[in-house]
């Protein structure tokens, strides 16, 4: 590279580069803008005037950094002089900013990812200390009205080759190569050292990059130290394809309308391989040859191409119609709120040319812009279209990993949290309470809601049906039922967990078997949301490498059948005994028992007992199941974080919580080393709970006056093992056996392995003496899970959830997930 082609190069590179910054500052808002301009200080400059100092040793400063007026006039009114700093050389080389910022998908209430990019010779314990840093920048930002997101990034991050986990920014057990893609393609300098990749050419990238990069830096004109370099993405093997689609897969469960696009692009990238082109490679080639620069330059909008491209190559109408949906409705969010501008107008005009180009009526285009016209019915259809979207990616990337040799990928622990990630997402089973996204759940919200119980005789299916109007509205006979639970408890749940029913919600009830009304409706629907969802409901990589366990649950009592109703009870009856078992009569208190509960793996479930006695002691051995319970102290529990009971009943209400509270700690009481027996009474029946010497579990016995107490009945819940399966295993394999999923739990013995399979009806079966590799028998059976997910059957959505893996201790009580790769 000579002179005038190294000046002509940079020249265009730093023209684009400007061009992007110009187009930033003009979509934000002026405070974001100022709170851009002070990033750079913040970073720049560690005084104790100024927010996010420390006195730890925290590396500041970034090279080439000269503050603007807005930033010098900032430093001179905290009495810095903003010349004093007179080295050349500092640890952060640069900040770039990427993403959505400058593109057409950039809105005023986007947030604003940037990377700060460091010396790979910054100590580790230094990095730590910047990231700390960053960490209380971007809560400061945020303080201010701006959504900053700070990643500190080393200059050999991707040449390394290291990784985070899949719940982080990083990309799992990616090279995080298309991570890199995403950034070249999309991002501009802020301040500091400028990157070596945008000089090199598409050409000499792929010929050899290290060679040319060599080169490059003995240029006699050239600065060194103005530049750095996060290497090349011409050249990806098939893993990191696998690995990055997976980590997107991961993400977009959670956010599918914000990943759709990126899902879809590494499949379009994976069907390309091997002669693959990344889109930062074909940008930067117009970069340097073009004269002006426009659409054709948009990071969004040339995802949007590809993507479309793609799609349209396969005959993939349905996800091609949903790209361009996805696409329009993000356009639309830029353009909400923004100022009439040149730049506001140039983005309505494409907005007109894409809608036309797509033959997209007016009143499609009307549908599909205002919120007024979403419905719940539309929502969910919405949804649906997502996940299905979804899904067709991870298969098409399975059989991307199979058609490459690349199986044991699958295997790897990222691809089983992944599948479990997946199956608690889209997995339907009685009870289960199915969330919206995030992204469409604000929509949800209905100013009126009918909540109608069909009488017995009619042709209706049975259960509670929510209808979206008015219950005197003679537009309800031409609506269409969005939700039918088979109680009215799951019924609260649905809708609260999804939004549709506020405080604001006006309800009418329809009952005439029940005692429900919208008073209690309300109530219940209050008492959800602040026992489950006054936090974010946040799943951990962790927590889904381990069994689904409850975290915490609530019980509804007397909510649809309040069983009080039904007798005259006197102070007298009360004083005699307590309300499981009151009065000379042994009257329980206690109608309908429902349990909501939330699990480990971020699943919110609704389950119903049987009225009275048999229901209350059903509930009691079902709590005796649940970890968050009998893995503490019992003495330090705080039942009311994990465990709330709420009664509805018309008369004794507290009372009867605070009994079925009383009788629950007396029980789990027999955990402790002074209390191994509780006896308490329900209905006419005595019970007793008692701890098992040789398993330290607590059985629930019901006590008979015809025999002795060691041939009593014990009482199992029914989401356990059944008693032949159970006296099989190991108390700790059926403790940890999970409806639903298949487990294989392996037990040290002489010579060799003993499996215990679990499958998904929690049916165990055996087999002794295993001495192969464990590995290479988890990869085989997840080969065989794996082509089961990859049918065109209508039940393999199933197998999407690869089993799990467990190793016994030597004592057969602890149990750990036995995992394929070193970390």
């Amino acid at each position: 590279m000579d002179k005038a082609q190294f000046e002509k190069r940079f020249s265009k590179v730093s023209s684009f580069n400007r061009g992007r910054f110009a187009i930033a500052r003009q979509i934000m808002t002026k405070n974001v803008n100022e709170v851009l301009d002070l990033v750079p200080i913040l970073i720049h400059y560690n005084h104790p005037a100024i927010p996010g100092y420390r006195k730890n040793g925290v590396p500041f400063g970034i090279d080439m950094f000269t503050p603007n007026d807005f930033q010098r006039k900032y430093l001179q009114d905290r009495g810095i002089d903003p010349d004093e700093k007179t080295e050349t050389f500092w640890p952060v080389y640069a900040l770039y900013a990427m993403g959505s910022t400058s593109s057409i998908a950039q809105g005023q209430k986007s947030d604003l990812d940037i990377w700060v990019c460091v010396s790979k010779d910054l100590p580790n314990y230094e990095m730590n200390l910047l990231a700390e840093k960053c960490r209380f920048i971007s809560s400061f930002c945020k303080a201010l009205g701006a959504d900053v997101n700070l990643f500190v990034t080393a200059e050999n991050r991707f040449i390394s080759g290291e990784h985070g986990t899949m719940d982080t920014e990083d990309c799992g057990s990616a090279q995080s190569l298309f991570l890199l893609d995403e950034f070249y393609r999309s991002s501009f300098r802020i301040c500091g050292r400028y990157i070596v990749w945008y000089m090199i050419s598409v050409e000499d990238e792929l010929r050899d990059y290290a060679s040319v990069v060599e080169d490059f830096y003995k240029l006699d004109w050239l600065i060194k130290e103005q530049w750095f370099d996060f290497g090349s993405v011409a050249k990806c093997s098939p893993v990191e394809y696998f690995g990055s689609g997976m980590w997107l897969v991961y993400k977009g469960i959670d956010h599918p309308l914000k990943a759709l696009l990126k899902i879809i692009l590494m499949e379009a990238y994976a069907s390309e391989y091997p002669h693959t082109i990344l889109m930062s490679m074909d940008l930067k080639s117009s970069v340097i040859s073009s004269r002006t620069f426009g659409l054709g330059h948009d990071s969004y909008y040339l995802l949007y191409k590809k993507v479309s491209k793609y799609l349209s190559k396969i005959g993939d109408r349905d996800r091609l119609e949903l790209v361009r949906k996805c696409f329009y409705l993000k356009l639309l969010e830029a353009i909400d709120g923004q100022p009439q501008s040149k730049l506001l107008n140039k983005r309505k005009i494409l907005m007109r040319r894409v809608a036309k180009l797509w033959d997209w009526s007016s009143s499609y285009i009307e549908k599909l812009s205002s919120k007024k016209n979403l419905n719940l019915s539309s929502i969910k259809r919405f949804q649906n279209q997502l996940l299905e979207s979804l899904l067709k990616s991870y298969k098409a990337l399975l059989r991307f990993s199979v058609t490459h040799g690349i199986e044991y990928a699958i295997t790897s622990d990222d691809a089983g949290v992944l599948s479990r990630k997946i199956y608690a997402s889209i997995d339907r089973y009685p009870g289960k309470i199915m969330q919206s996204y995030s992204e469409v759940g604000n929509f949800m919200e209905e100013e009126t809601l009918s909540l109608i119980m069909p009488s017995e005789n009619t042709v209706c299916r049975h259960g509670w049906h929510v209808y979206p109007c008015a219950i005197d509205n003679i537009d309800l006979l031409s609506t269409r039922v969005v939700y039918i639970a088979p109680r009215a408890v799951e019924m609260v749940a649905w809708l609260t967990a999804n939004r549709v029913l506020t405080s604001r919600t006006k309800v009418y009830v329809s009952a005439r078997s029940s005692s429900v009304d919208y008073k209690k409706i309300k109530r219940l629907a209050d008492d959800i949301d602040r026992f489950f969802f006054s936090k974010k409901i946040k799943v951990r990589e962790d927590d889904l490498r381990k069994t689904r366990d409850v975290v915490k649950s609530m019980v509804v009592i007397n909510f649809e059948n309040d069983i009080t109703k039904k007798f005259l009870i006197s102070n007298s009856d009360l004083e005699l005994g307590d309300t499981l078992s009151c009065g000379r009569q042994k009257m329980c208190l206690i109608g309908s028992i429902d349990v909501i509960s939330l699990n480990t793996w971020g699943e919110l479930t609704c389950h119903s007992y049987s009225d009275g006695e048999l229901g209350v002691v059903e509930l009691l051995a079902t709590i005796l199941r649940s970890s968050a319970l009998t893995v503490i102290p019992r003495e330090n529990i705080d039942l009311e974080k994990i465990l709330k009971v709420c009664s509805y009943s018309d008369e004794h209400g507290d009372l009867i919580r605070y009994d079925l509270e009383s009788t629950i700690k007396g029980i789990l009481g027999c955990y402790s080393d002074y209390e191994s027996t509780y006896v308490f009474n329900v209905s006419h029946n005595t019970y007793e709970a008692r701890v098992n010497e040789d398993s330290n579990d607590v059985s629930i016995i019901r006590r008979s006056m015809f025999r002795a107490s060691d041939d009593d009945v014990t009482i199992l819940s029914r989401f356990g093992m059944r008693p032949e399966y159970a006296l099989q295993v190991p108390a700790s394999v059926e403790h940890h056996a999970t409806i639903g999923i298949m487990q294989y739990f392996f037990a040290r013995e002489q010579e060799g392995w003993k499996i215990y399979i679990v499958n998904e009806r929690n049916e165990v079966k055996i087999f002794y003496g295993f001495n192969g590799s464990r590995a290479a028998l988890v990869n085989s059976i997840n080969r065989y899970y794996t082509a089961q997910s990859d049918s065109s059957s209508a039940k393999s959505t199933l197998n999407f959830n690869l089993p799990q893996y467990f190793v016994l201790g030597n004592d057969q009580k602890s149990i750990h997930p036995f995992t394929i790769s070193n970390k």
